[in-house]
């Protein structure tokens, strides 16, 4: 039992270093600016271009572009990557697509992504992430936020994406669950964390991107 245990342990010290690895890659190497991490051996430029704004094809494939682009680790791209075969229409009127990420029968919250479209184009995408008192879910969850950031806008560099999750509030230490998040709006693109609630516990958090009218 002691041996099995400790094997837990080291599997998940490793997941837990791997997906910190990960989002450093991501922060550092989403832009043309070379600079050095601490976490990441080489940094190196990644080619991908923006899904919001764009055909529900096209916001597909640009999503797993760029999780491809930031790890070739087969488990990481299962857990991070959509399934097309796998996405479905939430109305009968195709106005919502939803993909649940690593969904299974036991799963009852899950990381969700919500595709609003109109015209077979995105317009709007909200994602929903569990919170757990667990480190690996704080980093997965940072991580995600960080791709729908990249993905609503190819422009921003390093210090744009961070002060995005930074004006949200997503490391604000508050008393309140109900404090939790915040909006943003840049580029004409306005993000929006929000809480979850249940019995004054935060159980999720809610991360919208919305592309605004010109």
């Amino acid at each position: 039992m002691e041996k099995k245990s400790k094997k837990f342990e080291r599997n998940y010290r490793m997941k837990r270093l791997f997906i910190l690895s990960l989002v450093s890659l991501l922060v550092v190497s989403c832009t043309a600016a070379e600079e050095e991490s601490t976490n990441v051996e080489e940094t190196q430029e990644i080619n991908f271009t923006s899904g919001l704004g764009k055909s529900t094809t096209e916001y597909v494939s640009n999503w797993n572009k760029l999780v491809s682009e930031i790890s070739s680790d087969e488990e990481t791209l299962l857990f991070f990557s959509i399934d097309p075969e796998k996405v479905r229409w939430e109305t009968p009127e195709q106005k919502i697509l939803v993909y649940r990420f690593a969904e299974s029968e036991d799963n009852t919250y899950t990381f969700t992504l919500n595709l609003g479209v109109e015209d077979d184009i995105v317009k709007d995408v909200q994602f929903f992430s569990p919170v757990q008192s667990d480190e690996v879910n704080s980093q997965q969850t940072k991580l995600f936020f960080l791709i729908l950031i990249a993905i609503a806008d190819d422009t921003l560099d390093i210090g744009g994406r961070e002060n995005i999750l930074t004006n949200l509030g997503l490391y604000d230490q508050v008393e309140n669950p109900y404090q939790v998040g915040g909006t943003v709006t840049q580029n004409k693109i306005r993000y929006l964390i929000e809480p979850l609630v249940d019995n004054g516990l935060l159980i999720g958090l809610n991360f919208r991107t919305t592309q605004l009218e010109n």
